[in-house]
């Protein structure tokens, strides 16, 4: 949303340029449905955390919101250092955001940054552009709060993905824009950063489209398999290389304005192929690459337009995007270069020996509730057809029955679960699930042999035992959930299928292991019932 100032810094210095002036709008209204839209889409899945009783006084971080208005309005003198707290603030945000009983504090935190920058940044501008510039941000605002008021928790990665491509237009528009207003000779830093701001943006934007279509459903999630992809990914490389030399050189400001469309229209068909090869599986990395991305092309903008509050910020989002991509290819078991490249190493992967017929156990919903009425230990592995079936409000149902038995029920929460890192916390807080009922990874595997039933629902990569016992499968090496270790394993889902890595999991022929097949919603509101009647008697 910081892209918001880079554009009103634009609109300032473009007065005389109609086109850039036009540009420069542009960016401010995408970029205000980023911020409102993000920031209630923020809001509202934390307040799904929060428990009866709960007292919040994070509202109270907003109190610094009036202090930066008043400092702007009556000291200008006072803007530079309004600037760097409202970085700062947004430092703190992320910090903030790291944990559980910080995170509200953080949200606020981040809001009243980005709102201390843009008060800092209207008020030394002439009423004109503050007036344009404010219109813009209201119905910018005023869309993204629609936005975000009517999304799910589920559709909560696909709306990340939407938030980015604007980001990334918001970057190309300034980018361009910042040159047909100021043109310059050679490579000066405001023309690397324009040239580098287009051609980030340019990706960002049609990348961040292509994940949205596929999670949103609206493309496949197979990868796009051009023939000589990765040559492709190279010539559009060395083209990008020699528009950037030939408008470091040129002295015409219309050939350099061409040479800028240009870039951004291959970095656009660049993100298209990018994305748009690699699977949907590994669409949860993309979202972290591509909030990288957004990150750099504001720092981009931040050295274009001499902001040092969009440098700064722009540098905690990129690394923080990189460093959360390298924590998701590490837990996914995938190469991070195959992911930024978009499929640049892909091989064919082994399906392991074909031993024949499998025979598996299926099982019913009466003798899965007899097994967790009478355990001590309970531990349920969601996945995304949990989502998908709408069946964490039963889950959370069992989950307090259980708990008001003295029956020990835990969720064990995969860290690439879902479609995006946290999807599974949010929907287990939609049913009102308490945050210390959802374990890690990390935390459930050292106990998993305590655990009387594994209940695992919707989910199948994340528990693959071929991760470790069948050496080159796609998923090979992959750090997963090893429930099999337990003493009874019941797979709730819908067929025998294979997840997204469409490989067929040893555990489900293993002796502990029962198959509870079906749609997970009836499954799983029959299970809640016919375990309140067993505990009841």
């Amino acid at each position: 949303g910081m892209t918001a100032v880079g554009g009103l810094l634009l609109m300032q210095r473009s007065s005389d340029a109609p086109a850039a002036f036009g540009l420069a709008m542009l960016a401010v209204a995408a970029s205000a449905v980023n911020i409102m839209g993000g920031f209630v889409v923020s809001q509202r899945m934390l307040d799904l955390f929060k428990r009866p009783g709960d007292k919040d006084f994070s509202v109270l971080m907003l109190l610094p919101g009036v202090v930066f208005l008043y400092a702007c309005a009556a000291h200008t003198e006072l803007i530079k250092p309004v600037l760097s707290v409202s970085a700062l603030l947004c430092v703190a945000a992320i910090g903030g955001l790291a944990a559980m009983n910080t995170a509200n504090a953080g949200c606020k935190f981040g809001m009243v940054g980005v709102f201390g920058a843009l008060v800092a940044t209207l008020v030394d501008m002439p009423g004109e552009i503050v007036a344009i510039g404010s219109m813009l941000m209201l119905l910018g605002g005023g869309l993204g709060l629609a936005w975000g008021m009517r999304v799910s928790p589920i559709a909560l990665p696909q709306t990340v993905a939407a938030f980015h491509s604007l980001v990334g237009l918001a970057a190309m528009c300034t980018s361009i824009g910042s040159y047909w207003a100021n043109p310059a000779v050679g490579a000066t830093m405001e023309n690397v950063s324009a040239i580098f701001g287009d051609f980030i943006g340019g990706v960002t934007l049609t990348g961040s489209i292509v994940a949205f279509g596929k999670l949103n459903g609206n493309l496949s999630s197979k990868p796009l398999n051009l023939p000589f992809k990765n040559y492709l990914n190279l010539s559009g490389l060395f083209a990008f290389i020699l528009m950037m030399h030939l408008f470091f050189n040129t002295e015409s400001t219309g050939f350099g304005v061409s040479l800028l469309i240009a870039a951004g229209v291959l970095a656009c068909v660049m993100g298209v192929h990018l994305v748009g090869s690699v699977g949907g599986g590994d669409m949860p990395v993309c979202i972290t690459v591509l909030n990288s991305y957004s990150g750099w092309a504001l720092v981009a903008e931040g050295f274009l337009l001499n902001s040092t509050v969009l440098t700064i910020v722009g540098s905690l989002i990129g690394f923080s995007g990189a460093i959360l991509t390298k924590i998701m290819c590490d837990a996914m078991n995938r190469d991070i270069f195959n992911v930024l490249f978009g499929g640049l190493n892909n091989a064919p992967v082994a399906k392991g020996a074909d031993t024949g017929p499998k025979e598996h156990t299926e099982t019913s919903v009466p003798a899965v509730a007899e097994l967790i009425a009478n355990a001590r230990e309970v531990l349920v592995v969601p996945g995304y057809g949990m989502a998908m079936a709408r069946a964490q409000t039963a889950m959370g149902e069992l989950a307090n029955i259980c708990r008001s038995n003295k029956i020990n029920l835990k969720f064990g929460v995969h860290p690439v679960a879902g479609r995006m890192p946290g999807q599974m916390n949010v929907l287990l807080a939609e049913a009102g699930v308490p945050h210390e009922w959802v374990l890690e990874m990390d935390e459930v595997n050292p106990d998993m042999e305590n655990n009387d039933v594994v209940l695992v629902v919707g989910a199948n990569d994340v528990v693959n035992s071929a991760a470790y016992e069948i050496e080159g499968c796609a998923i090979w090496g992959m750090p997963i959930i090893e429930v099999w270790r337990s003493k009874k394993v019941i797979f709730c889902k819908r067929s025998m299928g294979g997840g997204y890595a469409d490989l067929d999991n040893p555990v489900f022929y293993k002796e502990n292991t029962d198959m509870l097949l079906g749609d997970a919603k009836k499954s799983s509101d029959a299970l809640a019932a016919q375990v309140r009647e067993r505990l009841e008697k």
